[in-house]
């Protein structure tokens, strides 16, 4: 299996994601599509509180905002010259939605990490992607990152069935990385070595793993991951998104929430 299509969700506002999308499409010698999406006009209250020329200016500004989310594109595309293997599409409808939907018709959707100044990382648009798209999603951190190399990467491994997923889409890139880490964080009383067998599946496809536990009577799992990445240099964190209900997550934390919101590599993430 190889990453043919790559999908990456357009704004108009200038973020990291466009850029490592480039890039990483370049990588895996695969197509590179473009969205824009123009939001539904909705108040809250009903169209019909508005006057006719508020809606239009609505409209209006709505399709400004496209038509700027475009020209980036072109814009970066050129740049990078890669407007060969470029194609942009525009939809309107709930952002969510309508990437979901075309994200079903590539290999892999590429965006932003969350704002939180706006955007709640717990119920935000990555995770929404990854829990409704069908397709592994691949965030990409607000700190100014705009490559995806992909040599060096680490499995956040806990034997759920999200993080199965999430290795079994990452496998293209497993394969082809210089070093991979499974990393499981657990109880010093264990039985078994997590993660022994993950690396024997992987071995079967070609892919010679170093499994690494860390152990902690009371482990914080997101910030052993984040520390191992930053100790060994790694490029790349594969993991599964929310192992546990939603709301369980937003009440307690959760592995999801506080590494979308401390990530400082690019995250592939599926459910």
């Amino acid at each position: 299996m190889t990453y043919r299509d790559v999908l990456v969700h357009v704004s108009r506002a200038e973020t990291p994601a466009l850029a490592a999308a480039i890039d990483f499409a370049r990588r895996q010698d695969a197509r590179l599509i473009g969205l824009g999406i123009c939001p539904p006009v909705w108040t809250g209250v009903g169209l019909d509180a508005l006057p006719a020329s508020a809606i239009e200016a609505i409209e209006r500004a709505n399709e400004q905002d496209l038509a700027e989310a475009k020209g980036r594109f072109d814009r970066a595309a050129e740049r990078h010259g890669y407007t060969g293997r470029c194609e942009w599409r525009s939809s309107r409808g709930d952002m969510v939605t309508v990437t979901a939907v075309h994200g079903r018709y590539a290999d892999v959707i590429v965006v932003d990490q969350s704002d939180p100044h706006w955007e709640p990382p717990s119920f935000g648009f990555a995770p929404e992607l990854a829990l409704t798209g069908g397709r592994p999603v691949l965030i990409i951190p607000r700190t100014g990152v705009t490559t995806v190399p992909c040599e060096h990467v680490v499995v956040a491994w806990n034997a759920s069935r999200e993080a199965a997923r999430a290795v079994a889409d990452a496998m293209p890139l497993l394969r082809r990385a210089r070093r991979v880490d499974v990393l499981a964080v657990a109880s010093p009383r264990v039985d078994q070595v997590p993660g022994i067998d993950i690396a024997r599946h992987l071995a079967s496809h070609d892919v010679q793993a170093n499994v690494v536990v860390r152990e902690s009577s009371d482990p914080d799992v997101p910030t052993e991951i984040l520390n191992f990445i930053a100790e060994h240099g790694a490029d790349l964190l594969v993991m599964g998104c929310y192992g546990h209900a939603r709301l369980q997550e937003v009440i307690f934390g959760g592995v999801t929430r506080s590494i979308l919101r401390t990530m400082t590599v690019p995250v592939l993430m599926s459910h």
